[in-house]
């Protein structure tokens, strides 16, 4: 049974994490952050997103900014970054099977399109952008809509703990990846339906299989 799959972007079709530590570098004095050392970076990849905010110091109220402000400083790195390996023969098999793919991200649409084209990734037409960093369960709710489609027919592929809460509250399935910025098994631990350690494993995403690690 074919299904709709939409992808997150950082961490998930591309490996950004040292995009994202410049960045910072550049970006965090001017909100009050200390200094990130890779070891400190390493020590929060397996809190969620809010965990992080509190843990750096960043007011709630300036969240917004800051991300506007990484992104911007990781814009440049991130066209010169390559996609994860094999994810592009993944899209391309899973197109050929009759999914329709796309992407959700907290990326702004143009520079997740610009990237697209840029590397050649497959299939990937639909492209849903500037979500905000806590905007995707509606983000999914709404492409269910738009796709005409019951949200458990639409699998959310990402990285983070974010990516597995919003999928849940849009009522889709959340493929859990292993090579982003959280953990492996603190996605685990939260109930994914899908668990991928290679970008091959979501070959075998099937509706079928109701919750299973590959």
């Amino acid at each position: 049974m074919s299904t709709h799959i939409l992808f997150d972007f950082d961490g998930t079709l591309v490996d950004s994490l040292d995009a994202a530590l410049k960045a910072f570098r550049q970006v965090g004095p001017e909100f009050g952050c200390a200094p990130l050392s890779r070891e400190r970076l390493e020590a929060l990849r397996g809190m969620h997103a809010l965990e992080v905010v509190r843990a750096l110091g960043v007011p709630m109220y300036r969240l917004p900014q800051l991300a506007t402000r990484m992104r911007c400083a990781m814009r440049v790195d991130l066209m010169e970054t390559a996609p994860i390996e094999g994810i592009g023969e993944v899209l391309e098999t899973l197109l050929h099977r009759g999914h329709r793919l796309g992407i959700l991200s907290s990326n702004a649409r143009a520079s997740v399109q610009e990237y697209v084209r840029r590397h050649r990734l497959p299939g990937l037409e639909a492209v849903v952008g500037g979500t905000g960093l806590f905007g995707k369960a509606g983000a999914l709710r709404r492409q269910a809509s738009v796709q005409g489609i019951d949200p458990g027919r639409l699998v959310y592929v990402g990285d983070e703990l974010r990516d597995l809460e919003a999928a849940r509250d849009a009522r889709a399935l959340f493929a859990a990846v292993a090579w982003g910025y959280t953990p492996l098994q603190s996605l685990a631990a939260a109930g994914p339906d899908f668990q991928c350690r290679h970008p091959r494993d979501l070959l075998s995403i099937d509706l079928g299989l109701g919750r299973a690690e590959i």
